[in-house]
């Protein structure tokens, strides 16, 4: 195997532009928040700058070109991502924090971004970055002495291959996972139209009247006794996803006694209400466990005559409207307000019907985990597949 630097491996290396905001005139310029984590590029938020005819010639994208990300990153996350430019309906230019890499003839463009993206996903970068005032540059001039492995072209493109295979495989499954998460708001809909509209004429109460509120606090962080157990203490870092059974953080049942905590019970439906998180999202899940939450968080204890899950899916597909409802206090903290979340209306259907619907739900939720596990193993897969193949790196 023949091992080259990747900069005798270029053609092309160069920073990208910038300029004034031009929405009329402007070209496209991809910022590292366009790229995605599987490499590819999102073109649904797009910047249009302002760019001079000559410059904007030169540093129009080509098929082919391998994005690298020159500034960014995160603790967890070192710089240096790579995405491949694969073509668009109109035209892009990239960003001034972002390198432009175009191969020469004797490396495939596409094998050199598996080789870069592995490099990343492996940590590799992260000896190639320095941080200054809180930001990672990538020091490119070293980055580009790598070694970067160069097999026959053949062999190349047989990697290639079986790579773009696999990884094809884990779009599709993401694709069908997604599209299973959609069917439970879509049978709610169908079911019961739109809480903002309520076009079947259900009854409507305030989210006030259906659900008694909880509020949540942090016990001493000094007082070690009480956080020794192993009761789940959610915070909104916890809520990525719609059932919370355990938390990353734990109190002991001490805690109910000898603070203001109290406990949540199973079937409370739980929202943040405050930090920057509010910014893009309101997070909702239900509890099927015992907990206790903090002061950024409120729990739902929803009365007799509304199901639990149904009202997780009530509040879900009104999302739109509870981010409306999102405030930035005088320090600029996002927050949303009790009396504003306890005016949200609420359908409320017959109790058989409710229970209908979670019927339905229930049984789309396991075509979701289905989907969510063999997403999951397609994508160990197609990793155990990209370690083998750069197992020298």
């Amino acid at each position: 195997m023949i091992y080259l630097p990747l900069k005798e491996l270029l053609d092309l290396s160069d920073s990208g532009v910038w300029g004034d905001e031009d929405t009329e005139s402007g070209i496209s310029v991809l910022r590292s928040t366009n790229f995605r984590s599987n490499g590819t590029l999102d073109f649904t938020k797009l910047s249009f700058r302002a760019v001079e005819e000559r410059k904007r010639s030169a540093k129009t994208l080509e098929v082919g070109d391998i994005l690298l990300e020159k500034s960014g990153g995160g603790p967890q996350q070192p710089v240096g991502r790579v995405c491949l430019y694969r073509g668009h309906v109109i035209p892009h230019s990239f960003g001034n924090f972002i390198a432009r890499l175009r191969p020469k003839d004797q490396i495939l463009s596409e094998f050199l971004f598996y080789f870069l993206w592995y490099f990343h996903a492996i940590g590799k970068t992260s000896h190639y970055q320095k941080q200054t005032t809180g930001i990672r540059n990538l020091e490119t001039q070293r980055f580009f002495t790598i070694d970067v492995p160069v097999p026959p072209l053949p062999e190349q493109r047989r990697i290639v291959d079986l790579l773009s295979r696999a990884d094809g495989i884990v779009r599709l499954r993401r694709e069908a996972q997604k599209k299973a998460a959609e069917l439970i708001p879509a049978i709610f809909l169908e079911m019961f139209g739109d809480p903002r509209t309520n076009p079947k004429g259900w009854p409507v109460q305030p989210l006030g009247e259906v659900a008694a509120f909880i509020s949540g606090g942090t016990p001493p962080k000094a007082r070690e006794e009480l956080w020794s157990g192993t009761l789940p203490w959610v915070s909104p870092k916890d809520m990525k996803v719609d059932c919370i059974a355990d938390a990353i953080d734990h109190v002991s049942d001490s805690v109910l006694t000898a603070t203001n905590l109290k406990l949540v019970p199973i079937g409370s439906i739980l929202i943040v209400v405050r930090g920057m998180i509010l910014v893009h999202t309101v997070p909702i899940a239900i509890t099927s466990t015992p907990v206790t939450i903090n002061q950024d968080m409120k729990a739902l204890m929803p009365i007799k005559s509304i199901d639990p899950s149904f009202l997780l899916w009530a509040l879900k597909v009104q999302h739109p409207k509870l981010l409306a409802l999102v405030d930035t206090a005088a320090h600029g903290t996002k927050k949303l307000d009790t009396e504003k979340i306890q005016a949200v209306g609420i359908p409320v259907p017959p109790l058989q019907i409710q229970q209908q619907f979670i019927a339905r739900a229930d049984s789309v939720a396991s075509i979701i985990a289905q989907q969510a596990e063999a997403s999951s193993m397609a994508k160990a897969s197609f990793d155990a597949l990209l370690a083998n193949v750069f197992a020298e790196v």
